[in-house]
């Protein structure tokens, strides 16, 4: 009887603790518009300056930022959106961005529009399960509102996986859950010894 209640609570704990499975959508960035009534008045472009380091995102690693943290928001590499204009807000910027050398790996890929910045950062989506290692330089242009177009600047993509990694492997990550179950056996078994 003692054994079948502690399956019981077990049971009970993991799945109170196991995180909400429930699909969403992944979080994407808007498509840049232009406002028309600014055409007339605004004719400077905006300033984009040298651009800091890309981060990597994977998939695997989201925390819980609501939705996209839940459901991971994809596997991305993220270019800084660091342009400024005179009247247009920095989240309003558009950026474009095209291969300027080097090969795009086939489950990697530009926006094919104009886009705004989502969390500040201009995103490149990959297939992580394809896409491991990469190593190619795009050309990033600011467009403001008025479609007034910044100089251009370069932007190396790099990431070269260890060589020790295995093709669809997953790293095993050990929830509040797990633990709770593993505690809870290393309890059971230390009462049944004598």
């Amino acid at each position: 009887m003692n054994r079948v209640f502690l399956l019981a609570v077990v049971a009970i704990v993991v799945a109170a603790l196991r995180r909400d499975a429930r699909a969403c959508d992944p979080v994407t960035p808007w498509t840049h518009m232009l406002d028309t009534t600014m055409q007339a008045t605004d004719h400077t472009p905006p300033t984009l300056p040298a651009t800091p380091a890309p981060q990597i995102h994977f998939e695997e690693d989201s925390a819980t930022d609501g939705c996209a943290g839940k459901c991971g928001d994809g596997n991305w590499v993220g270019i800084p959106a660091v342009a400024t204009d005179d009247k247009t807000e920095p989240a309003r910027i558009g950026y474009r961005l095209s291969l300027a050398s080097g090969t795009i790996p086939q489950d990697m890929s530009l926006p094919i529009t104009d886009i705004e910045p989502l969390f500040g950062l201009v995103r490149v989506y990959f297939n992580r399960e394809t896409v491991t290692s990469w190593d190619f330089t795009v050309q990033v242009i600011a467009i403001d509102l008025a479609g007034n177009e910044s100089a251009p600047q370069m932007v190396r993509l790099q990431h070269s996986d260890s060589g020790c990694a295995v093709t669809g492997a997953r790293r095993v990550r050990f929830g509040l859950g797990w633990l709770a179950f593993l505690a809870l056996i290393v309890t059971a078994y230390r009462r049944r010894r004598p």
